[in-house]
């Protein structure tokens, strides 16, 4: 009977283990990506023509990082964009290092 008590502490202690291995793994795997021999990917919208996230994204990538606006869906397109440059930025410095 003994045994059963320590039955839910003994799997607790398994499965965190197992938790603390797979995320070491996936933060290994990803700073491996981000040296300079990665593949840097442009800004590529991904929304639907005709959109207002989609024409957020399109003005974005004509005027600017400013993405003031009263629909939340443009908003969402700009900010989008937005988003993808400073990646596609960073990507391209660590690149030139």
């Amino acid at each position: 009977m003994k045994k059963l008590k320590k039955l839910p502490l003994l799997l607790g202690l398994c499965l965190a283990g197992f938790c603390l291995t797979g995320c070491t793994d996936s933060t290994s795997s990803s700073s491996t990506e981000s040296n300079s021999s990665a593949h840097c990917e442009e800004p590529s919208n991904p929304y639907s023509d005709g959109t207002a996230e989609y024409k957020g994204y399109e003005w974005a990538q004509e005027h600017g990082r400013s993405c003031n606006a009263s629909s939340s869906e443009f908003t969402e397109g700009c900010e989008d964009y937005d988003s993808q440059e400073a990646e596609y930025e960073e990507c391209q410095a660590k690149k030139g290092q």
